[in-house]
């Protein structure tokens, strides 16, 4: 091993022995919460519309929810909501600023932490500045049931990461044939790296339900013969044109037409999350990022 990496494993081991430091010293148990990371192969797909609105549905039904922009570099949570937050994950990584005091209160009592949009550096994190940002979520300490991570689309390492360490990864296509590829492509990813990982498939932009089924038996079919391995349906959500008009004027179409075709499957979607929510592993801030960083000390 030359000095280099030498010096890289010091550094995942002093960060993770921190974390499990702060997890042995913490005065209040750490709440275990329920991790989702919206994902898809490719952007434009509506992953982050699927985010917001399923967390806002989340929200309706009484679970306390903390939506996370993990688009490093091309984030947009607080664009979709027309949000104008004074600061982000940038001026914690290149600041002296903590997670607590850059989030920010999101629609229906939900909790937003921005990533910043457009800024390089976010989206070519050094090692020494993953680790501060990951060091820095470990001290998050407000109340959480349900953590939703809008992940960036991609099979990037990062993102990669982000979705191993999450309890349940929801991968989000359209029938535009490419979409579907894409989310082939990273269901296979997810798979080789862990074949167990529960994945659920929502179809987004939609003229009808059996559109969307159609959609879900083609990839299941083939995670079926060539992955020898099944993903779960948890749903659709129709195309429509009050969606649309919500991103044009910058609000959650949960809120500004919560009785349109899809904020009724948004609420259908975090129904089926909470059903099936005894059946997901549960786990705290602190372990989410020190699984990460075992992933990356170990990659």
């Amino acid at each position: 091993m030359d000095q280099a990496s030498k010096l890289r494993e010091l550094v995942f081991e002093q960060m993770i022995k921190r974390i499990e430091n702060l997890e042995k010293n913490t005065k209040k148990k750490e709440e275990f919460m329920h991790i989702i990371a919206i994902a898809s192969g490719k952007g434009g797909v509506g992953k982050s519309n699927v985010a917001i609105n399923v967390g806002i549905a989340l929200a309706d039904f009484g679970k306390r929810v903390t939506i996370l922009d993990a688009d490093f570099g091309l984030a947009n949570i607080d664009i979709l909501l027309g949000l104008v937050p004074e600061h982000n994950l940038h001026h914690v990584l290149f600041g002296d600023m903590s997670i607590s005091d850059i989030s920010i209160d999101g629609p229906r009592g939900t909790k937003i932490i921005p990533a910043g949009s457009g800024i390089k550096q976010m989206a070519e994190l050094t090692e020494e500045l993953k680790h501060k940002l990951l060091n820095n979520f470990g001290h998050l300490n407000y109340n959480t049931d349900v953590l939703i991570i809008d992940a960036a689309a991609g099979i990037s390492s990062n993102v990669i990461d982000i979705l191993m360490a999450s309890g349940e990864i929801v991968i989000v296509t359209t029938p535009d044939p490419t979409a579907i590829t894409d989310a082939y492509s990273i269901i296979k990813v997810i798979l080789k790296e862990n074949f167990n990982k529960k994945i659920k498939l929502v179809v987004n932009s939609v003229r009808t339900p059996e559109d969307a089924d159609q959609i879900y038996k083609q990839i299941n079919n083939a995670t079926k013969k060539f992955l020898e391995r099944s993903i779960d349906y948890l749903g659709f959500v129709y195309q429509d044109q009050n969606l649309v008009k919500s991103v044009r004027q910058q609000k959650a179409v949960s809120e500004l037409y919560p009785k349109s075709p899809s904020s009724k499957c948004f609420q259908l979607l975090a129904k089926k999350i909470l059903e099936l929510d005894s059946d997901i592993p549960k786990t705290g801030f602190l372990n989410f990022f020190k699984n990460i960083l075992i992933r990356r000390r170990n990659r």
